[in-house]
């Protein structure tokens, strides 16, 4: 949406400009387009801040705030950051209030007015009673092409999938009242094949600009995140994802040769490392956490961190240390490499030793799962496997897929199988069995792949073809409110493929 859908009227707006105030009559979407930023977003959103970031045209932010009759403006200063691509710009907003609809601009690049609402106070349910948040895993595909052959062009592989996927939640959400997105979470592999940051451009900033210049937007690594390995020298084809590095500044993409400052994601976007927006300070982008109102929201980090056993182990104590400190009633962790999958990548150890990009689906189901269940960690979604899966209400499982056993491992209905979390069968945060938690994988936002995978892990919920996990694309949204966290998995046509509920 944009400022046009406010009622077409005429509003009093006070402008700053130039040290001095003046009053002037503007038109809600009569502002010029001449030269729009090249990508409009938001980070860090608080109660009372948010973070407004762009590249290209413009050098200041501007907000405006409704006061008796009047639309007060603000203006912030761009600050430049140097790095990937020329950099980027941001400015900070602040004095906000709480739960608040503003309008900004960004000046200098004749931006037609944009808008967001700041955070609900930490620890309080928003007016509406709800948090609504959306979430997506390997998205990336719009730049995945095909090599040129016989000079011809090169043939995108998946064109159209990832908009296709979009418009799936659009298309749910206007026959679900259209509630506004509060949080928009991203499980990595974002930007195909290699993370660059043309490739960013690409397969997220233009597959979903109306959606992030209102909400903020809160990434993981993945694997694609970092860059080029090698080359095929039988077609001459930089492949992508296949780094097993654990330091951020080993990234290299071989068909970009301008690469300053290391992985393009760590210069795209600016994430918590001090405790900025809620949590404990990571001391790190590479993993970090928020607050949103009653919501705690964790981003780990499977691709870099995991990889070395001492930065896992710095990960895992800062991770303990966070969530001691969280006193909010629901969490949620993001990271890419899930723990347990059987589609197009195996977590399974033998599966994992043939394919070492995957090492860390084991070694974050052997030590962080135990972790998660000690404070009570409500979901844990990932990516990486190219379908839909979803676990039974697991608890004490960190072995293969051999050694799960159901009457250990899950909750068991009074018919002896596993508690599915559908319909009347929903999950009960506190029942008395200890704490239990809910594995997506949602890798399905851009393609569908199996490869070898049989979506067959015993530790996911099963589906009406007898299989553990669901070969669609599609997306995931979480409605969170005082009493119940609903998850849906919905496909590029907007209907809803699978839900689970857990109650408090």
């Amino acid at each position: 949406m944009s400022i046009k859908t406010k009622s077409a009227f005429v509003t009093l707006t006070l402008l700053l400009s130039a040290g001095c105030e003046t009053q002037q009559f503007v038109e809600p979407g009569s502002i010029p387009v001449t030269a729009r930023p090249e990508r409009l977003f938001l980070q860090q959103l608080r109660p009372d801040s948010v973070m407004v970031k762009w590249r290209g045209a413009g050098e200041q932010a501007c907000y405006t705030r409704y006061e008796n009759i009047q639309l007060f403006e603000k203006c912030m200063p761009a600050v430049h950051e140097p790095g990937v691509g020329g950099g980027h710009k941001y400015a900070l907003l602040t004095g906000l209030r709480p739960e608040t609809r503003y309008y900004y601009t960004v000046h200098g690049a004749g931006d037609p007015q944009q808008f967001f609402r700041t955070a609900p106070r930490t620890g309080t349910v928003p007016a509406d009673g709800n948090i609504h948040i959306f979430v997506v895993g390997d998205s990336g595909t719009a730049t995945e092409f095909r090599p040129a052959r016989d000079g011809g062009p090169a043939v995108p592989m998946y064109p159209g999938e990832a908009a296709k996927v979009r418009d799936g939640l659009l298309v749910y959400n206007a026959g679900a009242g259209n509630e506004p997105v509060d949080l928009m979470l991203l499980l990595g592999d974002n930007a195909y094949p290699t993370g660059s940051d043309s490739q960013w451009q690409g397969a997220f900033f233009d597959i979903f600009p109306d959606i992030v210049n209102k909400t903020v937007v809160w990434p993981t690594i993945g694997n694609h995140e970092m860059g080029g390995d090698f080359v095929n020298l039988f077609g001459g084809v930089t492949v992508g994802g296949v780094s097993t590095s654990s330091d951020p500044a080993s990234y290299d993409d071989l068909d970009e040769s301008t690469v300053e400052n290391g992985m393009p994601y760590l210069d795209i976007f600016s994430l918590p490392r001090g405790g900025e927006a809620g949590g404990t300070p990571s001391g790190t982008e590479q993993y970090y956490s928020f607050d949103y109102g009653i919501v705690h929201v964790v981003s780990l980090d499977s691709q870099l961190s995991a990889r070395d056993a001492e930065q896992r182990g710095r990960m895992h104590d800062w991770l303990d240390r966070d969530l001691t400190a969280n006193r909010l009633p629901w969490t949620v962790i993001i990271f890419h490499h899930p723990p347990y999958s059987r589609g197009s990548h195996n977590s399974d150890s033998a599966a994992v030793s043939r394919v070492l990009i995957d090492q860390p689906m084991v070694d974050m189901r052997v030590e962080f799962t135990s972790l998660f269940e000690k404070h009570g960690v409500d979901v844990i979604l990932g990516g990486h496997s190219h379908s839909y899966e979803r676990s039974w209400y697991l608890r004490s499982h960190t072995g293969d897929a051999d050694t799960f056993d159901s009457h250990v491992h899950t909750i068991l209905g009074e018919d002896g199988t596993p508690v599915s979390g559908r319909g009347d069968q929903v999950f009960q945060k506190h029942d008395g069995s200890g704490n239990k938690v809910v594995y997506v994988v949602a890798g399905s936002s851009g393609h569908v792949s199996l490869g070898r995978g049989k979506l067959d892990h015993p530790a996911h919920s099963t589906f009406p073809d007898g299989r553990h996990g669901l070969e669609k694309k599609g997306s995931v949204v979480l409605d969170i409110n005082e009493t119940e966290l609903k998850a849906v998995f919905i496909d590029d046509a907007g209907a809803v493929q699978d839900q689970f509920r857990i109650l408090q």
